[in-house]
Protein backbone atom coordinates (compact mmCIF):
# COMPACT_ATOMS: atom_id res chain seq x y z
CA UNK A 1 0.00 0.00 0.00
CA UNK A 2 2.68 2.59 0.96
CA UNK A 3 4.71 1.44 -2.83
CA UNK A 4 1.43 2.12 -4.39
CA UNK A 5 1.10 5.39 -2.69
CA UNK A 6 4.19 6.46 -3.75
CA UNK A 7 3.70 5.43 -7.08
CA UNK A 8 0.93 7.61 -7.18
CA UNK A 9 2.90 10.77 -6.09
CA UNK A 10 5.18 10.52 -8.60
CA UNK A 11 3.08 9.66 -11.81
CA UNK A 12 1.20 12.82 -10.35
CA UNK A 13 4.32 15.02 -10.30
CA UNK A 14 5.54 13.93 -13.18
CA UNK A 15 2.36 14.61 -14.72
CA UNK A 16 2.30 18.18 -13.15
CA UNK A 17 6.09 18.56 -14.21
CA UNK A 18 5.22 17.34 -18.14
CA UNK A 19 2.39 20.52 -17.80
CA UNK A 20 4.36 23.01 -16.35
CA UNK A 21 6.36 23.18 -19.59
CA UNK A 22 5.84 24.80 -22.62
CA UNK A 23 7.13 22.93 -24.74
CA UNK A 24 11.05 22.15 -26.16
CA UNK A 25 13.30 25.18 -25.96
CA UNK A 26 15.89 25.91 -28.52
CA UNK A 27 18.11 26.75 -25.96
CA UNK A 28 19.18 25.37 -22.63
CA UNK A 29 19.25 26.75 -19.26
CA UNK A 30 22.55 27.24 -18.86
CA UNK A 31 22.81 29.07 -22.30
CA UNK A 32 19.94 31.48 -21.49
CA UNK A 33 21.66 32.18 -17.90
CA UNK A 34 25.04 32.89 -19.97
CA UNK A 35 23.22 35.17 -22.08
CA UNK A 36 21.54 37.13 -19.30
CA UNK A 37 24.38 37.59 -17.53
CA UNK A 38 27.03 38.36 -20.73
CA UNK A 39 28.61 42.03 -19.84
CA UNK A 40 28.00 44.19 -22.82
CA UNK A 41 30.81 45.67 -24.33
CA UNK A 42 29.73 49.31 -22.95
CA UNK A 43 30.25 47.34 -19.44
CA UNK A 44 33.80 46.12 -20.26
CA UNK A 45 36.44 47.77 -18.25
CA UNK A 46 38.75 46.11 -19.93
CA UNK A 47 37.74 47.43 -23.25
CA UNK A 48 37.63 51.10 -21.92
CA UNK A 49 40.73 51.01 -20.06
CA UNK A 50 42.42 49.40 -23.04
CA UNK A 51 41.14 52.15 -25.22
CA UNK A 52 42.26 55.06 -23.32
CA UNK A 53 45.34 53.55 -22.07
CA UNK A 54 46.28 53.45 -25.57
CA UNK A 55 45.23 56.27 -26.64
CA UNK A 56 47.23 58.51 -23.80
CA UNK A 57 50.21 56.26 -24.86
CA UNK A 58 49.75 57.13 -28.26
CA UNK A 59 49.50 60.65 -27.41
CA UNK A 60 52.61 60.91 -25.36
CA UNK A 61 54.85 58.46 -27.85
CA UNK A 62 54.00 61.03 -30.56
CA UNK A 63 54.60 63.66 -28.38
CA UNK A 64 58.04 61.92 -27.92
CA UNK A 65 58.81 61.70 -31.64
CA UNK A 66 57.86 65.03 -32.53
CA UNK A 67 60.56 66.23 -30.09
CA UNK A 68 63.44 63.53 -30.84
CA UNK A 69 62.73 62.81 -34.56
CA UNK A 70 65.22 63.69 -37.05
CA UNK A 71 63.05 63.48 -39.85
CA UNK A 72 60.40 65.92 -41.03
CA UNK A 73 57.82 63.21 -42.67
CA UNK A 74 57.79 60.94 -38.89
CA UNK A 75 57.73 64.94 -37.37
CA UNK A 76 54.70 65.41 -38.91
CA UNK A 77 52.96 62.07 -38.74
CA UNK A 78 53.55 62.54 -35.01
CA UNK A 79 51.72 66.03 -34.50
CA UNK A 80 48.60 64.91 -36.69
CA UNK A 81 48.66 61.67 -34.46
CA UNK A 82 49.01 63.67 -31.19
CA UNK A 83 45.98 65.47 -31.83
CA UNK A 84 44.39 62.99 -33.40
CA UNK A 85 44.26 60.60 -30.31
CA UNK A 86 44.24 63.65 -27.58
CA UNK A 87 40.69 64.37 -29.61
CA UNK A 88 39.60 60.38 -29.17
CA UNK A 89 40.50 60.80 -25.99
CA UNK A 90 38.58 63.29 -25.15
CA UNK A 91 35.51 61.88 -26.79
CA UNK A 92 35.86 58.39 -25.22
CA UNK A 93 35.38 60.49 -22.06
CA UNK A 94 32.73 61.76 -22.81
CA UNK A 95 30.73 58.59 -24.35
CA UNK A 96 32.49 56.77 -20.73
CA UNK A 97 30.21 59.30 -18.92
CA UNK A 98 26.68 57.83 -20.32
CA UNK A 99 28.44 54.45 -17.96
CA UNK A 100 28.12 54.63 -14.43
CA UNK A 101 30.72 51.30 -13.92
CA UNK A 102 33.19 52.82 -16.16
CA UNK A 103 36.29 54.17 -14.57
CA UNK A 104 38.88 55.52 -17.17
CA UNK A 105 42.68 55.78 -16.20
CA UNK A 106 43.93 59.44 -16.85
CA UNK A 107 47.74 58.71 -16.32
CA UNK A 108 49.93 56.08 -18.14
CA UNK A 109 50.08 52.49 -16.33
CA UNK A 110 53.83 51.47 -15.13
CA UNK A 111 54.60 49.61 -18.71
CA UNK A 112 53.49 52.57 -20.86
CA UNK A 113 55.58 55.08 -18.21
CA UNK A 114 58.52 52.45 -18.95
CA UNK A 115 57.98 52.40 -22.57
CA UNK A 116 58.40 56.67 -23.05
CA UNK A 117 61.23 56.19 -20.93
CA UNK A 118 62.94 53.44 -22.58
CA UNK A 119 62.30 55.90 -26.09
CA UNK A 120 63.42 58.88 -24.29
CA UNK A 121 66.56 57.73 -24.17
CA UNK A 122 66.81 56.77 -27.71
CA UNK A 123 68.51 59.70 -30.36
CA UNK A 124 68.28 60.05 -34.11
CA UNK A 125 67.54 57.02 -36.43
CA UNK A 126 67.32 54.63 -33.65
CA UNK A 127 64.78 56.89 -31.75
CA UNK A 128 62.98 57.05 -35.46
CA UNK A 129 63.24 52.60 -36.21
CA UNK A 130 61.86 52.07 -32.60
CA UNK A 131 58.94 54.58 -32.79
CA UNK A 132 57.94 53.04 -36.22
CA UNK A 133 58.38 49.88 -35.03
CA UNK A 134 55.85 51.03 -31.95
CA UNK A 135 53.40 52.44 -34.12
CA UNK A 136 53.24 49.25 -36.68
CA UNK A 137 52.92 46.86 -33.04
CA UNK A 138 50.30 48.89 -31.78
CA UNK A 139 48.19 49.94 -34.60
CA UNK A 140 47.89 46.51 -35.70
CA UNK A 141 47.12 44.81 -32.31
CA UNK A 142 44.61 48.04 -32.07
CA UNK A 143 43.01 47.32 -35.30
CA UNK A 144 42.36 44.25 -33.98
CA UNK A 145 40.80 44.83 -30.59
CA UNK A 146 38.77 47.43 -32.39
CA UNK A 147 37.67 45.48 -35.00
CA UNK A 148 36.60 42.65 -32.63
CA UNK A 149 34.64 45.36 -30.59
CA UNK A 150 32.77 46.64 -33.22
CA UNK A 151 30.98 43.37 -33.51
CA UNK A 152 30.26 43.41 -29.70
CA UNK A 153 28.35 46.94 -29.69
CA UNK A 154 25.33 48.18 -29.99
CA UNK A 155 25.81 51.47 -28.94
CA UNK A 156 25.79 53.92 -32.11
CA UNK A 157 28.14 56.28 -30.40
CA UNK A 158 30.58 53.86 -29.63
CA UNK A 159 30.22 52.23 -33.01
CA UNK A 160 31.29 55.53 -34.31
CA UNK A 161 33.89 55.86 -32.24
CA UNK A 162 35.09 52.80 -33.23
CA UNK A 163 35.00 53.52 -36.82
CA UNK A 164 37.24 56.50 -36.52
CA UNK A 165 39.79 55.14 -34.73
CA UNK A 166 39.61 52.12 -37.48
CA UNK A 167 39.83 54.51 -40.17
CA UNK A 168 42.52 56.41 -38.28
CA UNK A 169 44.80 53.37 -37.71
CA UNK A 170 44.12 51.83 -41.72
CA UNK A 171 45.92 55.44 -42.88
CA UNK A 172 48.63 56.36 -40.11
CA UNK A 173 49.65 52.77 -41.01
CA UNK A 174 48.97 53.26 -44.68
CA UNK A 175 51.25 56.89 -44.14
CA UNK A 176 53.76 54.79 -42.16
CA UNK A 177 54.33 52.41 -44.97
CA UNK A 178 54.91 55.28 -47.55
CA UNK A 179 57.55 56.74 -45.49
CA UNK A 180 60.07 53.90 -46.91
CA UNK A 181 59.28 54.54 -50.82
CA UNK A 182 60.05 58.79 -50.37
CA UNK A 183 63.26 60.42 -51.48
CA UNK A 184 64.79 61.97 -48.39
CA UNK A 185 63.12 65.25 -47.43
CA UNK A 186 59.88 64.61 -48.65
CA UNK A 187 56.96 64.32 -46.72
CA UNK A 188 53.75 62.35 -46.98
CA UNK A 189 50.61 63.86 -47.69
Amino acid sequence: MFIDKLLSLAVGLLFLLVLSCDGPSSKSGNEINALASEPTLADDAVFWDYAASSNLLQAEIGQLAKEKSTAPPIKLLAEEAVQFHISALQELRKLSKKHASVQLPDSLATADSDLVKELEQLEGEEFDTRYRAFINSTHQTQLTRYEEALQKTEVPELRNWLRNMLAHLHEELQQHSLLDSLPAGETVE
